[in-house]
């Protein structure tokens, strides 16, 4: 009975710490990839290219447009819309990527 405790709280605090380990190492960049975003957005400022660029607009100046974060969340999660348009598709990741992402999204900027 010792032993099933010791592996179960092993086993326990394993899956802890790698969560947040995986949870720490996401960055914006990598949500807005694995995210499949790029199938229409490109970024070519961070090198992220899209075969749909020429129908969606360039993510590089984000960051420059004076939009709220919370705006883009809505936005994001179709609760909203921009321009008159609702996003194409609603964001399927966590709170927690949602927040990254948008964080990210709003650094980048184009002089």
């Amino acid at each position: 009975m010792t032993y099933l405790k010791s592996a179960t709280i092993v086993v326990f605090f394993a899956f802890l710490f790698t969560s947040l380990i995986t949870a720490e190492e996401k960055s914006g960049k990598d949500i807005f990839v694995n995210g499949k975003c790029n199938a229409c957005h490109a970024i070519k400022s961070q090198g992220i290219e899209s075969k749909m660029a020429d129908k969606y607009p360039d993510l590089s100046n984000v960051g420059n447009k004076n939009i709220e974060a919370d705006v883009i969340k809505k936005f994001l999660n179709k609760e909203t819309d921009l321009n008159g348009k609702k996003h194409a598709v609603k964001f399927k990741g966590s709170e927690e990527e949602l927040n990254i992402l948008v964080d990210w999204l709003l650094t980048l900027k184009q002089e």
